[in-house]
């Protein structure tokens, strides 16, 4: 079990004023859809969005559970990268025409029932490009799906296109389990927190490990209320975001787990 941790960082973060509103914490579990495993994630607060992977063995299943729960749920689209590792199916790249990428993503997005917005998996390459990104937002804006940038790179421009495109969004500000340790989330948590005295509002990406599902469980079992309230993705943008057209449930692609 994780050992309760009040370190005199994360006191120092929360000195915030009395009259002031808490911090907001938006927290999004994504990779999920591949192993039956990942639904430990359930165990975590319904304010905590999970972002599927399409076409993925677990992925429609987790959807419509997600849903019941009154849980956001998010696409989480796979795109070009520049590792040599497999994106999966339903991955968008800079080589497509405009009207492959919409029936990709299309066909991506109904795999995912009741997804209310996209953010990128992996993506270090179609990010980084504007020209390529643009049939991309474009479908995004049409189905009025908010985008958060999983910010896979330094050299992202994919949340300046979303912004261009009038499609509400968003970043990640902090990466939770990179590194695979209590010592590594504690730090990054700590970040987390530092950042609410800039950003009101923060957005934390982490993963379905069994160590980062107890972890958070900790954590957010011991928020200060007074402090800092944890907020589903919705409630960044202040208002619920419905897609614009329904989309028929898609045959389950069964392929190997990306490494």
């Amino acid at each position: 079990m994780l050992v309760s941790q009040t370190t005199t960082a994360a006191s120092r973060a929360t000195a915030h004023q009395p009259s002031q509103a808490p911090a907001e914490l938006y927290i999004i579990i994504d990779d999920m859809g591949y192993r039956a495993t990942d639904e430990r994630a359930f165990a975590l607060p319904e304010s905590v969005t999970f972002s599927i992977l399409p076409h993925t063995p677990q992925g429609q299943a987790f959807a419509e559970r997600a849903h019941a729960q009154s849980r956001d749920v998010m696409l989480h689209l796979p795109m070009e990268a520049q590792s040599d590792k497999p994106l999966g199916p339903g991955a968008i790249t800079s080589s497509m025409y405009a009207n492959e990428i919409t029936a990709t993503f299309e066909a991506a997005l109904a795999s995912v029932p009741y997804a209310i917005g996209v953010n990128n998996h992996m993506g270090s390459v179609l990010t980084a490009s504007g020209q390529a990104l643009q049939p991309l937002m474009n479908v995004i804006k049409h189905t009025g799906l908010f985008f958060v940038d999983s910010r896979t790179t330094r050299f992202t421009v994919a949340q300046q296109v979303a912004r261009e495109k009038q499609i509400p969004n968003a970043r990640r500000h902090v990466f939770l389990d990179h590194e695979q340790t209590e010592a590594f989330m504690n730090e990054q948590w700590q970040r987390a927190i530092a950042l609410t005295r800039k950003h009101p509002k923060v957005i934390i990406i982490a993963h379905p490990h069994p160590g980062t599902i107890e972890f958070l469980q900790e954590k957010l079992a011991n928020l200060p209320a007074q402090h800092f309230v944890l907020k589903s993705m919705h409630d960044y943008f202040a208002k619920p975001y419905t897609p614009q057209r329904e989309y028929a449930s898609s045959t389950q692609v069964s392929v190997a787990a990306p490494n």
